[in-house]
């Protein structure tokens, strides 16, 4: 724990001795963190977080077009490098932009089986002073696998409806991706990891544990009255979205995902709000395991149900199924306003519970067993655009997790 409030006020303090853009927000402007974390799955993080503005001559909101690059490693095996761009400008009033390349290669990539009843065991994975297992019939790997993955996304929006502040009220979204993802079972001493038992044991497929190609197009509709895009203080932003998975693509497997997600704000006060999210999803079709961990979005692909991007304070990717749920209520309390160097700073701080759950090919017939995570974070704002938060979220099964990263979760 004292490891991780070291790096929370490391990251926080860094954030305002970093050069940024002009205050009349024209032209270029970036900001950016050091990429450091810590957590007991992954070992200590640390990397680069970048955002370049452009504003072009003014006016755009939020910005003409941003390009972020995340450079990120950790000493327990991961590499995650992402390199996103967006535009609501470049091609035009009402055309809107966005791609992501990402390369996520991981040692230790959790597997803990299948469904929302999935079971853990902290003492299979225990370990001696010297990280020598104490479980000698399951090992300290046994809900751990090495899976690399090479992710491209893109998509572009086009507005039907504008509200009365011009913006975009209602647009429509086609875009594509591919996925490819390779997964190599992990030595664990000789004993079988969970992978590997539940290959042998058919509940996966020889095909899917190995990995393969998935390519798909994707239509979609939003709706979108926020007030302010990175930080919404009111409004609604609410999507739904198909992606198909066809070999008529290339696609070694043939799916369908339909995503639905709702995200509200409502101001109590001047400096209080209310945020909500709702996503709901279902996939038809033979969809590999892998393919079960994130949940469709027309900004980024998130992990799974489990963590930083779903229920905080959850491990990392702990359900997977072929429907999830997952619901995200917090309070946002904006306690501290300042000027420095003519740049705009605000710090916020937030209360926060998240729950959801998961179904593997089983009908939707019950909302019990749902899975919680709570907890509390810290948000600075560099004029409104770029935002460092640090959230500690704390669920039964895993203790207190910390998570520092870039942005509003939703």
């Amino acid at each position: 724990m004292k490891k991780q409030i070291i790096l929370l006020i490391f990251c926080v303090t860094l954030v305002g001795f970093i050069p940024t853009q002009a205050k009349e927000r024209t032209g270029w402007g970036w900001g950016g963190v050091p990429a450091i974390n810590y957590n007991a799955d992954e070992g200590f993080g640390y990397g680069v977080l970048l955002n370049v503005f452009n504003y072009s001559t003014g006016g755009y909101s939020p910005y003409y077009f941003k390009i972020n690059p995340i450079i990120f490693a950790t000493t327990g095996g991961k590499q995650d490098h992402t390199l996103f761009f967006d535009s609501p400008y470049m091609l035009g009033h009402g055309l809107r932009i966005n791609a992501r390349i990402r390369i996520q290669k991981e040692k230790f990539y959790p597997y803990y089986g299948l469904g929302n009843d999935s079971e853990y065991h902290a003492s299979y994975v225990e370990t001696d002073n010297d990280e020598n297992s104490l479980d000698t019939l399951h090992g300290k790997y046994y809900y751990r696998m090495k899976t690399n993955q090479y992710k491209f996304f893109t998509n572009l929006q086009k507005a039907f409806m504008y509200g009365k502040d011009g913006k975009p009220l209602i647009s429509g979204l086609v875009g594509l991706g591919v996925v490819s993802v390779s997964n190599e079972e992990l030595n664990n001493d000789g004993i079988p990891t969970l992978l590997e038992t539940d290959k042998n044991s058919s509940v996966l497929s020889l095909k899917e544990a190995r990995g393969g190609l998935n390519n798909f197009i994707k239509v979609g509709v939003i709706y979108d009255t926020r007030d302010n895009e990175p930080a919404p203080n009111s409004g609604v932003w609410t999507e739904a979205l198909v992606e198909w998975y066809t070999k008529l693509l290339g696609s070694d497997y043939s799916f369908a995902r339909l995503t639905l997600t709702d995200r509200r704000y409502f101001p109590i006060t001047k400096k209080l709000v209310y945020a909500n999210r709702i996503v709901f999803e279902n996939i038809f079709g033979d969809a590999p395991f892998n393919m079960l961990y994130p949940y469709g979005s027309s900004w980024a692909a998130d992990e799974g149900v489990g963590g930083y991007r779903t229920l905080r304070g959850v491990f990392k990717n702990r359900y997977i199924g072929t429907t999830k749920l997952f619901m995200n209520m917090e309070f946002r309390y904006k306690f501290y306003e300042f000027s420095l160097f003519n740049q705009d700073f605000y710090l916020a701080g937030n209360l926060f519970c998240d729950a959801g759950r998961v179904w593997y090919n089983e009908p939707v017939n019950s909302l019990k067993n749902l899975h919680i995570g709570k907890g509390a974070g810290l948000h600075i704002a560099w004029n409104e655009n770029f935002i460092v938060y640090a959230d500690m979220g704390h669920s039964t099964e895993s203790g207190r997790q910390l998570y520092i990263d870039i942005g509003y979760l939703f």
